[in-house]
């Protein structure tokens, strides 16, 4: 056979080299091993890429199943509203309002603590609040999904999905305890974490750095603009990143071969065991908080919904149960609405019954969770206030 060389190798015939063969034995020695290592890398090199080839086909099965799954149910939830999609001041991702988000199993801190549906924290990991949504979290999932499987098993990478996606939804219901929202965006953000690592840590083994560091932040900025709205929330999104993140780098720590000497592998997976446990117990962490009802609200509604002139952030926001109606001793009824706006009904000839209440709440106050309207709480209230000059009295009525 023919070396990359154009040297004419032989085969040795009792210790001589072939006819045909003009070199030295040691020339033929060291032809014989460079064609050796070049066939065994070229083995390598195929059986690689069966393996990625192989990868690739096991994600995209698993890509089209969520992509079908997200889209029916999406379709179902708009099916379940009448398809009617609600305003874009309320919901500018061409979905539907907070109806469709309660009876689709999107996060609710409230009924997670108070009815225990804790199914949520898994429904919402599939539910997105609208059209755009549905199309930034799918593009986002195959970008960076398809980048990871040519480093990892693609379990591997459906695992980091979900594990850093679900500790991206429990910090969400954690922190954004005040607002309804989809956790669809969670799993994606959790795979675009582990993609960033995945370039910073190996950085010197690909090309077009500056190309790949646009491209990553122009889709993640995209995304994370989409985050701003209602109906999601970016808290749970940077929280499945930095999650995604560090269970990229605990398997690319497990996938270390060199180590100098048992301490130092010891130390390796050391590390990588820790990253895992540091998911594992942001998890635990995050389950034992809503079991406690301790839910942090309202420190960070930036944070979950940023406040624009293109939005209302009001429209994804779990608002009281309850009127408080309170008289005062000159006559004068004030209702105040779940909302917080103070209504004054006017002068009430002794303490109005729960039926009249209940009326006035259906009247006046909005309690379905969509923008109300009326005077602020502290105009209104502060003018009866000052009108009724002593003591009151009064009852709450607490709406379910």
């Amino acid at each position: 056979m023919a070396s990359s060389h154009g040297v004419q190798l032989g085969v040795y015939n009792n210790g001589a080299p072939a006819v045909g063969y003009t070199g030295s034995s040691s020339e033929y020695w060291a032809l014989a091993a460079i064609q050796q290592a070049e066939y065994q890398a070229a083995q390598q090199e195929e059986k690689r890429q069966a393996r990625l080839r192989r990868a690739q086909r096991y994600w995209t099965i698993f890509y089209n199943v969520l992509t079908v799954g997200e889209l029916v149910y999406f379709l179902v939830g708009l099916y379940m509203v009448q398809w009617q999609v609600a305003d874009l001041v309320d919901n500018p991702l061409l979905g539907p309002g907070n109806v469709g988000v309660v009876n689709l199993g999107g996060t609710d801190t409230q009924r997670i603590v108070d009815k225990y549906q804790y199914w949520r924290l898994l429904t919402t990991l599939f539910y997105n609040a609208g059209a755009i949504h549905l199309t930034a979290n799918l593009g986002m999932t195959w970008t960076f999904g398809h980048f990871l499987v040519r480093e990892f098993s693609p379990f591997i990478v459906v695992f980091i999905w979900f594990a850093a996606g679900l500790a991206g939804v429990i910090f969400s219901a954690n922190i954004g305890s005040e607002n309804r929202t989809a956790g669809a965006s969670a799993p994606a953000f959790a795979l675009a974490g582990a993609a960033t690592l995945m370039l910073v840590v190996r950085w010197r083994k690909y090309t077009w750095h500056i190309a790949s560091c646009v491209v990553v932040c122009l889709i993640v900025g995209v995304n994370a603009f989409v985050g701003a709205t209602p109906f999601v929330d970016n808290s749970g999104n940077t929280a499945a990143f930095v999650f995604g993140g560090v269970l990229c780098l605990g398997f690319l720590l497990i996938r270390r071969r060199q180590a100098d000497g048992k301490g130092r592998e010891c130390l390796v997976y050391g590390s990588a065991v820790v990253a895992v446990l540091v998911v594992l117990a942001a998890i635990i962490g995050g389950l034992v908080g809503l079991w406690l009802d301790t839910p942090i609200g309202g420190c960070c509604n930036v944070w979950v919904c940023t406040p624009s002139s293109w939005w209302d952030c009001d429209a994804s926001r779990i608002w009281p149960t309850e009127c408080t109606y309170t008289s005062y001793i000159n006559g004068t009824a004030v209702l105040t609405c779940p909302r917080g706006q103070a209504i004054v009904i006017g002068f009430v000839n002794g303490t109005a019954a729960v039926e009249q209440v209940t009326q006035w709440c259906s009247s006046y106050c909005d309690i379905t969770g969509l923008p109300g309207s009326g005077g602020s709480a502290g105009g209104v209230s502060g003018g009866g206030s000052g009108g009724g000059g002593g003591g009151t009295s009064g009852g709450v009525l607490r709406l379910r």
